[in-house]
This record gives structure tokens, sequence and C-alpha cells, in this order.
């Protein structure tokens, strides 16, 4: 059962003020926005969650709601982070009171080992400065391997609640390619290069750009390669790489080049073509006609989506029921 109870405390700060709550981060001391101060977020039976315990929880999005957000729609996003902080901690806990009910326990020297692989992991075996960290976020050693020991609980939990319940057959996965079936369209895409000439303002410059595409549509027609001639002669914004395009659909490219594209034949030096005020030369490099991916080189990535479902699934319905049996406070 859950209760909601109107106790918070709002106290209305500076954005400077509240920026003790975002390490690296730089507000603008004009902004003004509602920061609870400490005091209870939620409490699961006898498990009280603090603000703090919640604002250190969601400190790793802040900066980037800091950044994409100000003013009203600021202090919005800044309430969501926090619900959505405080309700995971929730499932946590509610988690946490599911491995005790069933007898649950995790040694010391599970605990220990597990922060042995963190300090060689992510500090490269420095035990000075894993102990430095702790200090600068105000932890104790104790306090640390609370943390961890709760993180293998809720790890085992949810491995045994979650994801070894949850199956995907090969008929769901091949369901699921049929009904989805247009997503794996690939459309018709060509790889391809240009050289480009400046056609020039005045008929004389004019004549001279002509008859100097011709020259070169004719040296590439004897063999010369096209990426070394576009490095040489083009005029194009791709000439330092000889021309070079990616894999574009022909939908996508300039209008003058379209048909080009769609029809000329890979390999082939086309026409020279009149943008008006640029002369193209264009070799299709290769060419991918349109189609559906196969069932086989989608197959994993569906059955791996699917999966994932099931166990969101799953998890939701396990969450329900503990809520169910547990009693829940949010202090709002």
């Amino acid at each position: 059962m859950k209760f909601r109870l109107a106790t918070t405390v709002v106290l209305a700060l500076p954005l400077a003020a509240a920026a003790q709550f975002l390490p690296g981060v730089q507000p603008q001391p004009q902004q003004p926005v509602s920061i609870e101060i400490d005091g209870y977020a939620a409490k699961v039976n006898d498990r009280v969650i603090t603000r703090g315990e919640v604002r250190e929880a969601m400190a790793g999005v802040l900066p980037e709601i800091y950044r994409q957000f100000q003013g009203a729609q600021l202090e919005e996003e800044l309430r969501k982070a926090f619900d959505r902080a405080r309700d995971d901690m929730i499932e946590r806990a509610l988690m946490m009171e599911a491995f005790k009910a069933k007898g649950g326990q995790i040694p010391d020297q599970y605990v220990n080992d597990e922060i042995k692989r963190v300090i060689n992991e992510r500090f490269k075996g420095d035990k000075a400065l894993f102990e430095q960290v702790l200090a600068e976020q105000k932890k104790t050693r104790e306090e640390y391997m609370v943390m961890i020991r709760e993180q293998m609980a809720v790890g085992m939990m949810m491995n045994e609640e979650v994801s070894s319940r949850a199956r995907v057959t090969p008929e769901q996965v091949r369901e699921e390619y049929e009904k989805n079936k247009e997503a794996f369209f690939i459309p018709e895409k060509v790889k391809y290069a240009v050289i480009v000439l400046n056609k020039g303002a005045t008929p004389e410059d004019q004549t001279v750009k002509s008859e100097e595409a011709a020259r070169v549509r004719q040296r590439l027609l004897d063999g010369a390669d096209f990426g070394e001639t576009a490095q040489q002669v083009s005029e194009g914004s791709r000439a330092a790489d000889g021309g070079a395009f990616p894999w574009m659909q022909p939908k996508d490219v300039r209008e003058e080049l379209r048909e080009t594209l769609r029809t000329l034949p890979a390999g082939e030096i086309s026409e020279i073509i009149d943008t008006g005020t640029q002369l193209y030369l264009v070799k299709v490099e290769a060419r991918r006609q349109p189609g559906y991916k196969t069932f086989d080189e989608v197959r994993e990535d569906l059955k791996n989506a699917l999966t994932n479902m099931e166990r969101e699934r799953l998890k939701d319905r396990w969450i329900e029921r503990l809520r169910e049996n547990n009693y829940i406070v949010i202090y709002e």
C-alpha cells in the first residue's frame, strides 16, 4: 500500500546555491529554482530514503538537464529527475526487502572481493586513490560495503525474478520479423565520386571550362584514375577525397545528378552534367539495389529486443507485487 504525505519543506534558492549538488556545473545565478531541504523522500517499511540520497542518485543526469533547460522548464525537469531517482530507489528498497524475506545473505568476503575488483578495474589497483575518492564523497568504507552488498543483492534478485525467466521462442522472433518487415527495408543506395569545374562568369571562361571538362572526361575514358584526377583538377568541396561521397540514396543528392545516379552503370563515367554554374563528371563506384534485410541478418537483434521487452514486463509485474505487499510512504 502507498500513502502520499505533504510534508516537504521547499526552500527557494538561487541556482548558484543549488550548484553544491552539481559538481563541475557552472549555473547562472539569476535563475531561481526550488530545491528541497534535506529530509525524508520516501519510506519502504523501516527503510528511510532521504532527499540527500535521491540527489546523489540523480547527480549523473543533472549536468545535461542544466545544459538543455532554463527557467520554469529547468525547475520542472529537475523535479521529474528527482521523482525518477526516488522511484528507482524505492524499487531497489523493495528488492532488498524481497532478498531479506528469502533469507538472503552476502558474506563480507564476497563484498570485499567485489571491492577489490572495483579498485583493480576503475582505479588501476590504486587503493589510496580509491580511499581518496571515498573521502571526497564523504563515505566510509563501511558505508561503501553496504552499497556494494545492496548492489549484489539487487543483481541476484533481478536475475532470479526477471532475467532467468525471460524467454523468447523462435516462433515469436519470426512473427516479429514478419509483422515489422517494412522496418527492415533497405532503399536503393549509390556510392559515387564527382569532378566539379566552375563554369566561370564570362562566355570566354565558360568555353575554356567546357573544353577542359571534355579533356578531363577523355582522360578518364582512356583509363586515368578518377580519384587522382579529382584531386588534381576538381574544384569541388570533396576534391581532397578524390571527389568521393559515402553511400547515399539518389533522392538525397542534388537534383541535377539524380537521374545519372539512378541509371549510370557502376564503373562508368557520365557525360558532362551542366548545373548552370558548374560542370560535373560522375562515376558510380557501387550500387545497392533496394530490398529487405533477411531474417537471418536481423534475428539476433530481434531476439535481444524481444528479450528486453519481456524482462521489462516481468520486472513491472514483480515490482507491482512487491508494492502491494510492502508499506510505502512517499513524502511530497
